[in-house]
């Protein structure tokens, strides 16, 4: 009789436990890869449904060769939560048997990788300047606790690693107990081989544990539409990086830099400038080592790479970088040097657009300067005359005939376009600038990284050029001067002598590794992604969607359609205005499915 009282106690204990625990969640929804859900945001509206999720469903839609993605949050309680982790049931095709996505994997196409979201608290919020030109630009919601570094679940358990636990709220403040919300980036790589993958529905699951048992699921289903996404990227996005083989002793250079580029270019970047062969005169050798990144050979299985961009080279080249003697000081090394970089490029990547990175947002004081050395080039009759010259500003008409391709931060002033492009010279856009177009700080609206692209296709812009991606070190300006920066803990990466500075400014990759903060260390080598990083891609995916339109309806059908959620940009808006654009994901995911209609 003991005996029995006693197992009833324990079958009792063991269902109050389960319960307790299931407590700690209160609930799991999910969202679009266009959206930022801070983790204070337990009252979004998102959470009852919204384009991705109808509040029962995960429905996603692309095409061969695109890489999807959605978000899972699981609000805890103020308690939080132990031993959470998520896991994908591969999406089954029924009738063909075939599944996408092997979980944790990163590989070829048709996988699926999922990351714990890392927050950072923002307290202060960037003020007005070059991120955005007057209060009436600002994103709704600027402070709090914002995600945005996406931390592989093979990382360092405790570190963003699985199983990971929601910390309880610190209550010390006397502030209410509410609860909280932890994010997860789910990415799925949909298959290249149309002929082994039928499309059509796939279904699947997508799993929520604690302490390895089974407490939520959520239905997945993916349409697999019938068309291929390209490999090749008609709208450009120029990314700069700095050193960072300090944060990877272990790795050699030519690994470091793989990692480098393999992660941009799976997301539709050319990483190039920061690289040895930009920041030094001009040898044959150094440029033999680096041409398999230009022909697009570095980016193939046979040398490791895998992902969306198989065979695609780069298409940007910048000849030093932002203003980096390169080129000598005097008229016959200038000229000298100039006319080896044209023959070299002339031969083996005459479709690479390259250039002298003369100087970097040069003052009235510099014209002078630029004008002679511009004419070093342009007046001899050597092969060093086709060398183009850029700088980082908008087009000056002191400048005009010394400089051939302008990017300034202030966007694109586009009734000068056709002018600048009659003579060979183009125009870009530089970092980021609301209202004009998207920011590129950590408080911005996820779209911002994503509509960049949209502005690029609607008005025939080819490059939009970011000015850094790892500034994981500060450059050599402000207080922060040459520091190696905690980019996990403190959101603020930017600041320069006039004390203007930006929040996540020149982070779109996170280090795997961190020596110099060793309570930081992920315990990978490898370099993470961002959220912003993310909506770059699904922009320039977009691109390419909306080019595959244009070849069924036209171009101005398929203007009218991007036109609902970006009526206006660049010079079009004056920099007093609030932001014309949409910065609701949802938005843009609905004109992509009026595109992809049109396909």
């Amino acid at each position: 009789m003991q005996k029995r009282k006693s197992n009833s106690c324990l079958i009792l204990f063991a269902v109050l436990f389960h319960q307790a625990a299931s407590a700690q969640i209160k609930q799991v929804w999910a969202v679009g890869d266009g959206e930022k859900i801070f983790r204070e945001d337990v009252d979004n509206p998102a959470k009852n449904g919204n384009f991705t999720w109808n509040g029962k469903t995960i429905h996603l839609k692309g095409l061969y060769n695109e890489v999807l993605a959605c978000q899972v949050i699981v609000e805890a309680g103020v308690n939080g939560a132990k031993g959470i982790e998520l896991s994908v049931d591969a999406p089954l095709h029924k009738a063909s048997g075939k599944a996408i996505g092997s979980t944790l994997k990163y590989g070829p196409a048709g996988t699926i990788e999922i990351f714990t979201e890392h927050y950072l608290h923002v307290i202060d919020s960037t003020p007005p300047n070059w991120y955005y030109g007057s209060p009436a630009a600002q994103p709704k919601k600027m402070t709090g606790w914002i995600p945005d570094a996406l931390i592989p679940a093979d990382a360092m358990a405790g570190r963003g690693g699985f199983p990971i636990d929601i910390n309880a709220i610190d209550t010390s403040s006397g502030r209410f107990p509410v609860s909280q919300n932890q994010g997860f980036w789910i990415d799925i790589s949909l298959p290249k081989d149309q002929k082994e993958f039928p499309s059509g529905i796939y279904s699947g699951t997508v799993q929520v544990l604690q302490n390895g048992k089974l407490i939520r699921e959520i239905p997945l289903e993916i349409d697999l539409l019938p068309f291929y996404l390209p490999d090749d990227n008609h709208t450009n996005i120029w990314m700069f990086s700095g050193e960072i083989y300090s944060y990877f002793p272990g790795l050699s250079r030519k690994q470091v830099d793989d990692m480098l580029k393999f992660e941009a270019h799976r997301h539709r970047i050319d990483l190039a400038g920061g690289f040895e062969v930009n920041t030094a005169p001009f040898n044959p050798d150094a440029m033999e080592k680096y041409k398999p990144y230009l022909n697009g050979t570095a980016f193939t299985p046979a040398n490791g790479y895998h992902g969306n961009g198989e065979g695609v080279g780069e298409k940007i080249f910048p000849i030093g970088m932002y203003g980096s003697k390169v080129m000598g000081n005097t008229k016959e090394v200038v000229q000298k040097q100039a006319d080896l970089w044209v023959e070299w490029f002339s031969k083996n990547a005459p479709a690479v657009t390259y250039f002298w990175y003369i100087t970097d947002e040069p003052g009235e004081d510099k014209y002078p300067w630029i004008r002679e050395r511009a004419e070093w080039i342009k007046s001899n009759n050597g092969s060093c005359k086709n060398l183009p010259v850029f700088t980082t500003t908008a087009y000056k008409k002191d400048l005009a005939g010394a400089v051939d391709i302008w990017a300034g931060y202030n966007g694109v002033e586009l009734k000068e376009l056709p002018a600048i492009r009659k003579t060979g010279g183009d125009h870009w856009f530089y970092n980021g600038n609301r209202p004009r177009y998207g920011s590129v700080i950590l408080e911005g609206a996820a779209v911002d990284f994503r509509v960049n692209s949209w502005i690029l296709y609607k008005y025939g812009i080819i490059t939009w050029f970011i000015w850094e991606s790892v500034h994981w070190q500060h450059n050599g300006q402000g207080p922060k001067k040459h520091l190696h920066q905690n980019v996990f803990s403190n959101p603020l990466t930017f600041i320069n002598d006039q004390m203007e500075y930006g929040n996540g400014d020149g982070i779109l990759f996170y280090p795997g590794r961190m020596p110099f903060y060793p309570e930081e260390d992920r315990g990978l080598n490898k370099i993470f992604p961002s959220i912003r990083l993310k909506n770059i891609r699904r922009g320039q995916q977009d691109a390419e969607i909306m080019r595959m339109a244009e070849k069924k309806v036209g171009r101005e059908k398929v203007i009218s359609i991007i036109s609902k959620v970006v009526p206006k940009a660049l010079s079009e808006v004056s920099m007093k205005e609030a932001v014309p654009w949409s910065e609701k994901g949802d938005d843009y995911d609905r004109v992509r499915e009026d595109l992809l209609e049109l396909l």
